[in-house]
């Protein structure tokens, strides 16, 4: 094998050295320059992401404050909404209420009077058929002729004497 020629062995140790000084030279002032210049634009990329990513969950997070905040004021809100119509709707049942009772009780009242009058004509006719009753049955029994009026005054001191 040639390569383990020793006559060989200064020739391919300059050749060596001159491929690695190239090698060496290239990747130095060509290849390793684009690669750190690669490697820096990535990295300026992701700090910028990171902080434009920083910035938006800041502001996510302040948009939810706000949500909460305006979630917070608006069932507040409802709560005194709700409050107010229910007092209304209290106030507004126990009127009726009030109106209701009112108006029964002038039902009643006037049932009432209705029922006395009903009573005290009933009352009336039913002294009217006592004196009848009576001027008849005494009328049979008896050959006396009484008056309405003798019987009625007699029917009155017998209902005072009573009372």
């Amino acid at each position: 094998m040639p390569q383990l020629n020793p006559e060989f062995f200064i020739s391919q140790l300059f050749w060596l050295t001159i491929f690695f000084t190239f090698l060496l030279v290239f990747l130095w002032k060509v290849s390793l320059p684009r690669i750190a210049t690669v490697i820096e634009k990535r990295q300026n990329k992701i700090d910028e992401n990171l902080s434009s990513a920083k910035e938006l969950q800041e502001e996510a997070h302040e948009i939810e404050k706000r949500i909460n905040d305006r979630l917070n004021v608006a069932k507040e809100e409802t709560n005194v909404k709700i409050k107010n119509t229910m007092s209304f709707l209290q106030e507004d049942a126990s009127s009726q209420l009030n109106l209701l009772d009112k108006e029964l009780e002038k039902k009643i009242s006037t049932s009432e009077k209705q029922i006395l009058i009903n009573r005290d004509n009933q009352m009336e006719k039913i002294n009217e058929e006592i004196v009848k009753i009576t001027k008849i049955t005494v009328s049979k029994l008896t050959d006396i002729n009484l008056s309405d009026s003798d019987i009625e005054k007699e029917i009155n001191s017998r209902k005072e004497a009573l009372n």
